[in-house]
């Protein structure tokens, strides 16, 4: 290959390098198939405002609002107020749901696996290792599973889809290292226990 031949090249693999990095590095999370503005309004809604408490975290007391938020329903779901020293990560999603005005798509509860139950009861629970989510579902996790679609345990944790960007998926968590942070991991990671999706379409007819 001649010089010129082998710069051409060279080019073409940094501009794809470069064009790969743009997509990682500036591409907005978001919507990997298309939804109506209305849904897309919705479902961002309820990530935006889970936003607004990033940073909230246990050790300088800003996640008591959080808390005060969900024990301030006037039916507390099984009778329970969210105490400080409870993990809190479902008392999360539900506050934001709260804030958002999503209660009537998105049950209410403190609990992870109790969450899934309500999300199954209404039939809006999905459990596939190919699932891709939109942002606003939520996704559970099972942190003891020790192979690939075993994940069929007891629910650890649960957070706020962000958005995708294959092959990861970027979530918003209450009670990730007691804190409000973000997490991206793979789409289809083993640990992923299934998704709770919110009939936002729903909302809209």
């Amino acid at each position: 290959m001649d010089t010129r031949k082998r710069i051409l090249a060279w080019t073409a693999v940094l501009l794809a390098l470069g064009a790969v990095a743009a997509h990682y590095l500036f591409d907005p999370w978001g919507f990997y198939w298309k939804v109506t503005p209305e849904e897309s309004q919705l479902r961002l809604s309820l990530v935006e405002t889970a936003q607004g408490y990033l940073g909230c975290k246990e050790s300088d007391g800003s996640h008591k609002a959080i808390l005060a938020l969900y024990n301030a329903q006037e039916v507390l779901p099984v009778g329970y107020a969210v105490q400080e020293t409870d993990s809190w990560c479902s008392t999360f999603v539900s506050a934001m749901a709260i804030e958002a005005g999503l209660t009537e798509i998105i049950p209410m509860e403190c609990g992870c696996q109790r969450h899934i139950g309500l999300f199954q009861e209404i039939g809006r629970w999905i459990e596939e290792d190919g699932h891709i989510p939109l942002p606003g579902d939520l996704i559970f996790y099972d942190w003891d599973v020790k192979r690939q679609g075993e994940s069929t345990g007891w629910a650890d944790h649960v957070g706020i889809v962000v958005g995708t960007k294959w092959p990861f998926v970027k979530v918003i968590e209450g009670n990730k290292d007691d804190a409000v942070s973000y997490r991206i991991l793979r789409l289809g990671d083993m640990r992923i226990r299934g998704y709770g999706v919110p009939d936002y379409a729903g909302l809209i007819e």
